[in-house]
């Protein structure tokens, strides 16, 4: 929609919504560091699923995922996306974004679950593969929806001076 209406111009976006891509681009930072340890998390469980400091590993990594990673992706479905409707032309140019919201919260809620199942502190060997799926799920869904929004949402605030790089 944008290359048919001759592109997006900087002066398109009001400077409330510059504040708020460029508050949610600096929490990114945070997000990322949620996924280093998602994905050490999931290595752990890959290599040594009997290693006292796995489901440790795994509770402390499903607490980031609902108490930074969660709310982050609300917060940007409720403030961010409805006010990127004007300058993109249309509502629906966030829909794949939220899509990926959703599909990150089913991930997250799934990984939940599948910890109640070792209530005896211990991962039974007919887990791990499921535990493994959902973690490099969620590596990879999270990684791909942090890209997409910093390129065709983060490069819209011109005083990000990344956004004249990606």
């Amino acid at each position: 929609m944008r290359a048919l209406r001759g592109g997006l111009s900087r002066r398109d976006v009001a400077p409330r919504t510059r504040e708020l891509l460029a508050r949610f681009d600096a929490e990114h930072e945070a997000v990322r560091g949620v996924l280093a340890g998602l994905r050490d998390t999931a290595d752990l469980v890959a290599t040594d699923r009997a290693s006292p400091r796995c489901l440790p590993a795994l509770r402390e990594t499903h607490h980031r995922l609902t108490e930074q990673v969660l709310p982050h992706e609300a917060a940007e479905e409720r403030q961010l996306y409805p006010v990127l409707a004007e300058p993109l032309g249309s509502g629906e140019a966030t829909s794949t974004m939220s899509r990926a919201h959703v599909e990150i919260r089913r991930q997250v809620d799934l990984l939940g679950a599948q910890l109640t199942q070792s209530a005896d502190g211990r991962l039974r060997p007919d887990q791990v593969p499921d535990l493994l799926a959902t973690l490099y799920g969620l590596d990879a869904v999270l990684r791909l929806h942090l890209a997409q929004e910093e390129e065709e949402f983060f490069s819209l605030d011109p005083s990000d001076p990344v956004a004249e790089r990606r």
